[in-house]
């Protein structure tokens, strides 16, 4: 049995706002774009899509009672177009597993059907994306995954915004690929006893535009990348971070631009 290819890409937000009276997007499509065309020359058996993925904007509770900034924003819309424009081609790239992690964004549809439970079994993501078993699985809000040894979660439920990678290492005692801090940070965690075991915590950079009109001109730490690697037969790995800039990245001897 050869290694396992993979890739992983966190907080796309893909989805709309409201700025100066337009919709704007809020995910970073030239980025995307870069990455999946890496994607289609790397050929990853599994994919993690590690929550956020859609902003869900429509339903957030942070605009209830904001009927200016919900202007044109629709839930179903969006389900249309990611289907098309980002569930569409992940699946073309003919991996033989699916990984779809609920963040935080995609949970305030939960908090929507709290409020509105009428509408139950018509808005869920694996309903509204067409996520079907078995070739996806769908993990719920604060779900660890597996690829190998290496585990997986969107990160919302690290409560350190300061050293988010040291406090999932040491939370989980595993190595834990996230989401959630837009932002890349690494921490390496090593046994007293055991000097072969390393465990690494990694954040993983976002897809989305680095702007959102509720940082409201705030400077921020945000970058944009994903990861990708190997997963070895006895589950061991190797997986490489890699930052976009100005919608390019060089890999694998190759510059790939959105």
């Amino acid at each position: 049995m050869s290694e396992q290819r993979f890739i992983a890409f966190f907080d796309l937000h893909f989805g709309n706002e409201r700025r100066h009276g337009k919709q704007v997007e809020l995910h970073d499509p030239k980025a995307f774009a870069a990455m999946l065309e890496f994607a289609k020359d790397f050929r990853p058996h599994q994919i993690v899509l590690g929550g956020d993925i859609l902003d869900c904007g429509a339903v957030s509770h942070h605009l209830k009672g904001k009927p200016r900034k919900q202007d044109g924003l629709r839930l179903l819309q969006d389900f249309d177009r990611a289907k098309k424009d980002l569930i569409g081609p992940i699946q073309a790239l003919g991996a033989t597993r699916h990984i779809y992690h609920i963040g935080n964004h995609e949970a305030w549809i939960d908090q929507f059907l709290d409020e509105n439970p009428g509408v139950e079994g018509l808005v869920e993501i694996s309903k509204g994306l067409e996520l079907r078993y078995p070739l996806w699985k769908v993990e719920e809000q604060g779900a660890i995954s597996k690829v190998g040894k290496l585990h997986f979660t969107h990160g919302d439920q690290i409560r350190s915004s300061m050293h988010p990678a040291k406090w999932a290492v040491d939370t989980y005692e595993r190595s834990i690929r996230f989401g959630h801090f837009h932002r890349a940070q690494l921490h390496t965690k090593i046994s007293a006893l055991d000097a072969t075991d390393i465990r690494t915590g990694m954040a993983v950079p976002a897809l989305c535009r680095r702007d959102p009109t509720y940082g409201r001109g705030t400077p921020n730490q945000w970058s944009l990348g994903f990861i990708w690697g190997y997963i070895f037969p006895d589950g061991s790995f190797s997986d490489y971070l890699t930052f976009i800039v100005k919608n390019r990245f060089a890999a694998n001897g190759k510059v790939y631009k959105g």
